[in-house]
């Protein structure tokens, strides 16, 4: 039975859907998170044209074909790169971006033991204290923090240190501020090159990104930086359209689970005839 096939289809997509909505709801206290949007395509159909067996000229009561599709599937996973709100938090090491489409650099270890490069909007930084007394930045799983000299890396001496709305970084030595390192940022327009690794950072498939990376890193100048210092940016998960999202997910879900059942119904009364 048609029927139970695209139920069962429709279920297996249901199911994927609301597990996209349930990430994006547990994720809406994580800072610079981008929510995740499913797009469904449809999967193929057949077409059923009508035939004529009767005069040509006399009204027509059904159409001229009907299409029965086969239930659909999730055919892409979309990021909504939107800004989240800017939410201050006194912490001199807290640096929000205030543009869309705009990241920091930072390393990360990959599995094969290498570094590969990968792009956050978290901007809650900490200072980790390397085997030679000086200090890096890193972020909250203490990945270096990429500056426009590579890895940001401080004398350990030092009074006070903040990061302006440049992403500049001033460090106060014996009475005097200096500015001693500076932000990476790259914009990437185009968010369907980047791939999640985790809840907020990303990869890039250079393949597809048409241009070096390096190129987009130099179109940020310090000066256009825009940045909010003493502040994150919040996710920007809405609440109650994913739960809406999330009960209308539900709810289509019971009821292709109800005409699966119904169809084995059928089917049993179907196998009991004489």
């Amino acid at each position: 039975m048609r029927n139970m096939f695209n139920a069962a289809a429709t279920m297996g997509q249901m199911q994927q859907r609301m597990d996209l909505t349930s990430n994006n709801l547990s994720n809406i206290n994580n800072h610079g998170y981008k929510a995740r949007e499913g797009q469904f395509s449809s999967l193929l159909y057949h077409q059923h044209d009508n035939i004529l067996d009767y005069d040509q000229g006399s009204p027509r009561l059904t159409p001229d074909g009907i299409r029965v599709g086969a239930g659909a599937r999730l055919s892409n996973t979309n990021m909504n790169m939107t800004s989240g709100t800017i939410e201050p938090s006194d912490r001199p090491l807290d640096v929000a971006i205030q543009d869309d489409y705009r990241f920091f650099v930072v390393n990360a270890p990959t599995e094969e033991g290498e570094v590969e490069e990968r792009y956050t909007r978290a901007g809650n930084f900490y200072l980790s204290e390397q085997a030679d007394g000086s200090m890096m930045l890193t972020t909250n799983a203490g990945y270096p923090v990429e500056g426009q000299d590579g890895p940001i890396t401080l004398d350990g001496e030092f009074e006070d240190i903040s990061i302006n709305e440049s992403g500049e970084i001033t460090v106060t030595r014996d009475g005097e501020q200096a500015v001693e390192a500076t932000l990476q940022l790259v914009d990437i327009e185009n968010s369907r090159v980047m791939e999640p690794v985790d809840a907020n950072s990303f990869t890039i498939n250079e393949e597809d990104l048409e241009v070096p990376v390096e190129e987009l890193v130099a179109e940020v100048a310090p000066i256009d930086a825009n940045l909010a210092p003493s502040a994150l940016e919040g996710s920007n998960v809405n609440m109650s359209k994913e739960m809406t999202d999330l009960l209308e997910a539900q709810r289509a879900y019971q009821f292709n689970a109800r005409s699966l059942s119904i169809g084995d119904q059928m089917m049993g009364l179907i196998g009991n005839m004489r």
